[in-house]
Formats: structure tokens, C-alpha cells, sequence
């Protein structure tokens, strides 16, 4: 065999074969592998009525009705309550649960002002979020209970 058709072998070998056996073992380790749950987008959200907390009511009143947004990436995510103030945070998701925190700022008019705000929520299979905000470490405010859903689709006809 001459000298070049043996540089031809090892290279088709090395340029070919090897990247095909990498490419086999790649695809075969991540046969097992699960996408996260998708939460991305707009969410309705409805807050449980806020308990007797004359402390905590307004701010609760703040968060009822807004739109939630949920920006993900992968097993994180951003969360956004448009409106004055507006409420920013972010979180994570696993599995099915989400935890997330706010700026410590958001809790206004509170008496708890410098305490985060926290979410801790479940994903159904109707794909509704359900769970709890909750302002940590402030007694005088107790977590109350929300569901978000994604708004119904636009059927506009023409």
C-alpha cells in the first residue's frame, strides 16, 4: 500500500469514521433526556381574596388581575407583574414546581418594606398554575393563594 493511500485511510478514518462513532454515542446518552415543562408567555392571574391583613391587603389588591409574564430559559425563569410597581423576578423550575423571589423592594405599604416576596407554585396536567405568594419573614402578612391560567385564544373571525 503506498504512502498515499495509507494517509487517505487514516484520514477519511479520523475526519469520518471517528466523528460518526461520536456523533452515535451522543445521540445514545441522550435518548433519556427530558425537556422542562413549558411555562413561557402570558398568564392570567387570579389571587385568593386576601385574608383580614389590613397590613398586606393593598398590596395583594396590587397583584389581583394582573397579567403574569413568564420568560424561560431552559430550567429558569423571569417573571414580570407589569403596573406601578412593577414587579420583577426570577426563578426555577422543577419538574413541575416553580420558586421564585422578587426584588426585596416590592413589598410596599406592607410594614414588612425590605422583605421579599417569594412564589412557590405547581404546573397541573391542565397546565394551570397554582400556589402561593408570600412575603418572607412577616408574620403580619400571610401568604395568600393564587391560580394563573393562559388566556384563552383570540377567535376573531373574518
Amino acid at each position: 500500500m503506498s504512502s498515499t493511500s495509507k494517509n487517505f485511510v487514516f484520514a477519511y478514518a479520523f475526519l469520518v469514521v471517528l466523528p460518526l462513532v461520536g456523533l452515535a454515542g451522543i445521540l445514545r446518552s441522550g435518548r433519556s433526556l427530558l425537556a422542562p415543562a413549558t411555562i413561557d408567555g402570558s398568564w392570567a392571574l387570579r389571587l385568593d381574596p386576601p385574608s383580614n391583613s389590613a397590613a398586606c391587603a393593598n398590596f395583594w389588591t396590587t397583584l389581583s388581575e394582573k397579567p403574569l409574564s413568564l420568560s424561560q430559559s431552559g430550567t429558569g425563569f423571569v417573571l414580570s407583574l407589569p403596573g406601578a410597581p412593577a414587579i420583577t423576578g426570577s426563578g426555577t423550575l422543577d419538574g413541575a414546581t416553580l420558586h421564585a423571589s422578587f426584588d426585596t423592594n416590592t413589598a410596599v405599604n406592607t410594614g414588612c418594606n425590605g422583605h421579599a416576596v417569594t412564589m412557590a407554585a405547581n404546573r397541573d396536567l391542565a397546565g394551570k398554575l397554582s400556589g402561593t405568594f408570600a412575603i418572607a419573614d412577616c408574620p403580619s402578612c400571610p401568604p395568600v393563594g393564587f391560580l394563573a391560567e393562559r388566556p384563552a385564544p383570540d377567535k376573531g373571525g373574518h
